[in-house]
């Protein structure tokens, strides 16, 4: 793969480990986490993570939107 990938990694209190997924979007990424958090009967806590390692936004368990890093 040569692209470099945006991850979406979502973690649940219930599971071990956590899940990732990867994509080009940093958009669709938003939206596919957004989505399932608000259908989701246990709410997981959601990090977008940029190519180059560094946190974009964070969704905790309670939270309706993302919260951008750094604020």
């Amino acid at each position: 793969m040569s692209a470099r990938l945006f991850t979406l990694t979502v973690r649940y209190e219930t599971a071990p480990y956590p899940h990732a997924f990867y994509g080009t979007n940093e958009a669709m990424l938003r939206v596919l986490g957004r989505d399932h958090h608000a259908a989701a009967r246990i709410k997981p806590h959601l990090q977008l993570t940029h190519p180059d390692g560094h946190t974009i936004a964070t969704m905790d368990e309670w939270a309706l939107d993302w919260t951008e890093a750094g604020q």
